[in-house]
């Protein structure tokens, strides 16, 4: 045998391992390619890590499956209940086609800036990925003001994506994070879109107002078999607390309100005896740590703050959502109570429609990433994202 055949053959030999492992990676995502789940599955695993690790890099792999998308300020001018609004939102499509999925990207309270690049990376890679995505700011969240008027701009700007002229209007749904989760959830029941909205992601959302803001204040969480101690971030406690002050309307009340809950300050005595009944209704829930005087204390409250609050949760409307529903809740999430998603997957247990799938992960703080975990945390939840990523792939492609 010729010596640069035995050299070739030792070669072989050596290295068969490493070749078959090579044309497993570069070979398997060409097979994938070949058809439509397949190519979905290898985009999804590209996008997910674009979108999750959001860590700068001299080169994007989505760059080599996408071209950027175009991104346009728009102002969206609507009906509300307390009259004509206007609303500025970042307009995201796709470089090339037509009849693409569209999204409304719903944020909490505070909503990051549009040009926060957390948020732009987020919206462009959905775009990338062949969704039309409106990003919308709204100046009463960033006020932390949680209003019903919340669920008219929604509605709104629903149905300005419905009216693109590159967009299927079947096929647009809700993308909803922390509060603003929850807020898509009520305008997709709302019976103007109601039989319209596809579907809705709602990550790290509550189910019932009350009971969230009962789990902050208290620093416990209770419900079915779940009784445990908890402690949630003073943004919670803030937001929360806005949300009962900015329904009081006695002026004295809310300036000793804001004193205690919102700056920190004690209150004299004498000051708190000031209280009018509404204002001691909501010092005295705010102010509760015993789990068990909850009840008594949201009956106390004034019946157009807890109709307001109660209008503005998932739990009073869930009913009339025909969408398919993604629900995602961060374990040891210290804003929200996981709970929540799980109140809201036993207020749907047992119904054909809509489809409802529910995630419970330890790989966020909330909706952000979190990735000081153990490496089959890490393993197990990304792959149970990826798994939904795919599935909302599949929809918008």
């Amino acid at each position: 045998m010729h010596s640069w055949l035995r050299r070739a053959r030792g070669v072989v030999v050596r290295t068969w391992p490493l070749l078959a492992a090579l044309l497993v990676i570069f070979g398997t995502p060409a097979l994938l390619w070949t058809n439509r789940n397949g190519r979905v599955a290898v985009r999804a695993s590209i996008y997910l890590p674009d979108m999750v690790l959001q860590v700068p890099l001299p080169f994007r792999p989505v760059d080599l499956i996408s071209e950027a998308p175009r991104r346009e300020r728009v102002t969206i001018a609507y009906e509300s209940r307390n009259g004509p609004r206007t609303i500025e939102a970042d307009l995201y499509t796709p470089a090339h086609g037509t009849r693409h999925s569209g999204v409304v990207f719903s944020m909490g309270a505070p909503p990051l800036k549009l040009d926060d690049k957390r948020l732009v990376r987020i919206a462009e890679d959905s775009a990338r990925s062949g969704v039309v995505m409106l990003v919308p700011f709204s100046d009463r969240l960033d006020d932390i003001r949680i209003e019903p008027e919340e669920i008219d701009a929604l509605v709104a700007e629903f149905q300005y994506v419905q009216r693109q002229p590159t967009v299927d209007p079947s096929r647009v749904g809700f993308f909803g994070a922390s509060v603003g989760g929850s807020l898509a959830l009520v305008a997709a029941a709302d019976p103007r879109i109601a039989a319209d909205v596809d579907h809705v992601v709602s990550f790290g959302g509550y189910y019932d107002a009350l009971t969230a803001f009962a789990a902050i204040a208290t620093h416990h969480i209770e419900y079915g078999d779940v009784d445990e101690a908890w402690t949630p971030r003073e943004h919670a406690e803030r937001v929360m607390a806005w949300q009962l002050i900015d329904r009081v309307d006695n002026r004295f009340d809310r300036d000793l309100l804001v004193k205690v809950f919102i700056d920190g300050e004690q209150a004299p005595p004498d000051e708190l005896a000031s209280l009018t009944p509404v204002g001691r209704s909501s010092y005295d829930f705010l102010a509760n740590r015993d789990p068990a005087a909850v009840g008594g204390l949201i009956k106390r409250l004034p019946e157009a703050a807890t109709a307001e609050l109660d209008y503005l949760s998932p739990k009073t409307s869930i009913d009339r959502v025909k969408a398919e529903l993604f629900i995602v809740h961060d374990k040891a999430d210290p804003f929200i109570p996981y709970t929540e998603s799980r109140r809201l997957k036993d207020a749907l247990a047992g119904r054909a429609t809509p489809r409802a799938h529910f995630d419970e992960l330890r790989l966020f703080e909330h909706v952000q990433p979190k990735l000081n975990q153990r490496p089959e945390i890490i393993a197990f939840d990304s792959a149970r994202l990826l798994f939904r990523l795919y599935q909302l792939l599949l929809r918008w492609e």
